[in-house]
């Protein structure tokens, strides 16, 4: 009901209307005035030059087949077919300017052929030459005053130019000639509103309306113009007509619940909204669109989320077989901090249409938070299947992989992800960290030294990477400046870490500068390190180390008490002295 005016698309149907109606001349050979009558060698060597050109063309040798058709103009310099082909091979790549003189001479020696004339017309408009295409359009359609396409293109082309009584006119003309058309009447309504002639489009659409009663998608166009001109009260009029002529009518009920919401009545823009997404026949694209303004509302305004939720719901039960439908319910659960809910949304829409990249990353996401690892590992696996590219599956299977203890297989997904990440620094530098981490558990030392080298190189700021890096070079005591190097930089990043502060107070302690040991891991153990087993071990081996051996027992004990520590926890509360 409601074409669109781009200058573009008016030629896009002419060459589709033309293409279909009226096809290609063969080539006719005529006497050249400036030149009289060709001999038949002239003849014989033109037609061989011309069907040459129209193999290369074929083939798609485009230069070839410009050379071949020039050849052939000097033969016969008025060809209209030759010049035709040459202007569409010039048209074709980009060079409007020789296209327009080769199609111009196409015309000129075949003024009747409208498959010329058309591909004149399409760069005549490409060029911008309004005022030649305009003229041109016009000379189509005096040559084809019975053809409605013809007539409807050129009072389109009166509309670009903006000459919209003009326009008028040969809509009124093809009205009294072929009879009441949607589209002369949505045009005729568009040019009465640019010369400010409000009530004699209202009239044009009152016609179409008496004409086809049943249609009640044109009153629908009426309310929305009375909307727009601020007659507000005459537009929900014709939407209450709608809703009395044909009350289930989907698409009013979203015209009403905008026409409420602009007029401060949430209430009933609420309940209109509910009545459409109550409709199993209406636009799911449009209730999607406005779940999806809820996701965005709901942020800001946490009140709306009852509405959000409810609209949802409306419409998993009315389109069971969507996965957006629940892909959307997931994303709203997710807001409203319903994680399980979520989990089962995504997982129903990912049972429905299993291509949904964004359900498969949203719902690891979440079994990720749960720690349901041997579930992701699963699920990782299927999604490697369908996006063999997709780089955050490989890091999500490796991370479970990891947690499940399968060392071996983490590395496999881990290295395999890597292979497949392109121009992202940060998510690189994530496989390299993982990497540093399995390897490590594998005692593949130098290969875990340089993983976590290469993860700094891409991401000289990662604190956690830093932290892990420089831990494990303490636990086997090698290159102890560089893990303080890495170890200080971290807490200056994060300075109430207490698994960083620990880190740093055990890289002391392996370098035997206890006294600095102490002092850092009091720091960890105020930071909340108090609850850990290992921090609260490692505060009973420094005492040891400061001569303190009852307090480094209690230590110990307390260690002991919080879970599980060492492997050398429990001989040293039963020996009550420091075991290596």
């Amino acid at each position: 009901m409601k074409p669109s005016l781009a200058l573009n698309i008016l030629f896009v149907f002419v060459v589709s209307f033309y293409s279909c109606k009226t096809g290609k001349k063969s080539v006719e050979v005529k006497s050249d005035s400036n030149k009289g009558a060709i001999s038949e060698k002239e003849q014989l060597d033109f037609d061989y030059l011309f069907f040459e050109a129209q193999k290369d063309k074929i083939l798609g040798n485009d230069a070839q087949a410009v050379d071949k058709f020039n050849q052939a103009l000097r033969i016969i310099p008025r060809n209209a077919a030759t010049h035709f082909e040459l202007s569409q091979l010039y048209l074709n790549s980009a060079n409007l300017e020789l296209a327009e003189i080769h199609g111009q001479q196409a015309v000129k020696a075949d003024p009747s052929n409208l498959w010329y004339k058309n591909s004149l017309a399409t760069i005549y408009e490409q060029l911008g030459k309004n005022a030649q295409l305009l003229k041109l359009i016009e000379e189509m359609a005096e040559a084809d005053p019975k053809s409605f396409e013809t007539q409807f293109y050129y009072a389109r082309a009166l509309v670009m130019a903006q000459k919209f009584e003009d326009a008028i006119k040969v809509f009124d003309k093809m009205e009294r000639q072929f009879g009441i058309d949607e589209d002369l009447i949505e045009y005729k309504k568009l040019c009465y509103l640019k010369i400010n002639k409000a009530d004699k489009a209202i009239m044009e659409l009152k016609k179409l309306i008496a004409a086809y009663p049943d249609e009640h998608a044109y009153r629908g166009v009426l309310a929305e113009l009375y909307d727009e001109l601020g007659r507000k009260e005459e537009a929900l009029k014709e939407y209450e007509t709608i809703v009395e002529l044909d009350p289930e009518n989907p698409t009013v009920y979203f015209s009403l619940a905008e026409y409420y919401r602009q007029a401060g009545n949430k209430e009933k823009s609420f309940d209109a909204l509910k009545k459409a997404f109550s409709n199993q026949e209406a636009d799911i694209h449009l209730k999607e669109q406005v779940l999806g303004s809820y996701l965005l509302l709901v942020e800001t305004f946490p009140e709306l989320m009852p509405q959000a939720l409810e609209l949802s719901n409306l419409m998993v039960s009315t389109h069971p077989q969507s996965a957006k439908a629940y892909s959307i319910s997931g994303q709203l659960c997710i807001i409203n901090k319903q994680p399980d809910a979520a989990i089962e949304a995504f997982e129903k829409s990912r049972s429905l249409d299993n291509s949904i990249y964004a359900v498969w990353t949203q719902l690891l996401g979440l079994l990720i938070d749960k720690e349901q690892y041997a579930q992701i590992q699963q699920l990782c696996n299927e999604a490697i299947e369908l996006f063999p590219t997709a780089p955050i599956f490989y890091l999500y299977d490796g991370l479970a992989s990891f947690q499940l203890k399968q060392y071996e297989k983490a590395i496999e997904y881990l290295q395999g992800g890597l292979a497949v990440t392109v121009d992202n620094k940060k998510l690189s530098a994530e496989f390299y960290s993982s990497l540093g981490d399995a390897y490590h558990k594998t005692g593949q030392h130098d290969l875990s030294d340089a993983a976590y080298e290469d993860a700094l190189k891409l991401d000289a700021d990662n604190e956690y990477v830093m932290n892990n890096y420089a831990y494990y070079l303490s636990l086997r005591k090698q290159n102890l400046v560089r893990a303080l190097e890495l170890s200080s930089k971290s807490n200056e990043l994060a300075p109430l870490n207490a698994s960083y502060l620990d880190t740093k107070a055990w890289i002391y302690f392996q370098m035997a500068d206890y006294n600095n040991a102490a002092i850092w891991i009091d720091k960890a153990l105020d930071a909340g390190g108090s609850n850990s087993a290992t921090i609260t071990e490692h505060k009973g081996d420094i005492l040891w180390k400061l001569g303190k051996s009852s307090d480094a027992l209690e230590f110990w004990k307390k260690a002991g008490l919080l879970g599980e520590g060492s492997s050398k926890l429990k001989d040293k509360i039963s020996s009550q002295k420091w075991v290596e």
